[in-house]
């Protein structure tokens, strides 16, 4: 879900972090409590997601292998919110 998430916003479907973040917790009834799915991933760590897609990807091929905005992001320590 985060890896989709963020091919929304490289996309262009969404606009921000945060207005994915409520349509996930809104229409999806993703936890409230989490934040959204991407302060989710901001806190379960960019790098540590990218990692596990790479696995993924080795296993199940190019379906799985992470967005370009992840790695970006991962690559420079970014996270989708300043206060993750």
């Amino acid at each position: 879900m985060v890896n989709e998430a963020a091919r929304c916003l490289e996309e262009g479907v969404v606009d921000n972090a945060r207005y994915l973040d409520m349509a996930m917790v809104m229409g999806t009834g993703f936890p409230a409590f989490r934040g959204g799915l991407l302060r989710y991933a901001d806190a379960e760590g960019l790098e540590s997601i990218v990692a596990r897609l790479q696995k993924l990807e080795k296993q199940y091929g190019e379906r799985s292998s992470p967005a370009g905005l992840l790695v970006e992001m991962s690559e420079k320590g970014e996270t989708f919110y300043d206060d993750p």
